[in-house]
């Protein structure tokens, strides 16, 4: 997968004009971003409407990408990271809201205990992703919710490697902690 987006970043900086560059970024990048996207905002529908968005943004700004400046991962999830602060600021709302996930309620075949059980682990998770910094909050959702490297994190946030991966440690930690705090064990 490495040598695919090396390749979509040598095709960007060869030929912009090219919609094929941009076909293999939406491709290799479409699932990252729509996951990130939705982690923080609370409406399904916004969340499509507000992808949607940003690859426009994408596409038009592709012209304006500058590979030494920094690499593409960074730069896409900068235009979503900026985009999704946009849509909160012009709504004056929190910007730490997740995602309830809906797709097992289309799955004829989930067990309502199941559902139940998952629900209930989620709001807890979701109330102990709460407690934590806006910083932890961010690697969380690049790393987990995005699927970023590490390494990317840190271009994107600012911040060294080896500290992005001490943040995203102590953070799992502390989310382990409080989550036992309150009788669940997230091993079973």
């Amino acid at each position: 997968m490495f040598t695919q987006k090396q390749n979509i970043e040598e095709q960007l900086t060869i030929s912009v004009d090219d919609d094929s560059a941009f076909v293999e970024l939406y491709n290799s990048y479409f699932p990252r971003v729509s996951n990130y996207v939705h982690y923080r905002v609370d409406d399904f529908h916004e969340a499509d409407d507000l992808t949607s968005q940003i690859f426009t943004k994408l596409f038009i700004k592709l012209e304006y990408y500058l590979p030494e400046k920094a690499p593409l991962p960074v730069w896409i999830f900068s235009i979503a990271r900026n985009s999704v602060t946009d849509y909160y600021r012009s709504r004056n709302r929190n910007t730490y809201v997740f995602l309830e996930e809906t797709a097992e309620l289309s799955d004829l075949r989930f067990n309502l205990d199941d559902a139940v059980v998952s629900r209930e682990l989620r709001q807890y998770l979701h109330r102990a992703l709460a407690s934590l910094s806006e910083r932890e909050q961010e690697i969380i959702a690049l790393k987990f919710w995005s699927g970023c490297t590490n390494r990317d994190i840190a271009k994107f946030i600012g911040i060294s490697e080896s500290n992005t991966g001490v943040i995203l440690f102590r953070a799992m930690r502390r989310l382990r902690q409080i989550l036992e705090s309150w009788g669940i064990n997230i091993d079973d």
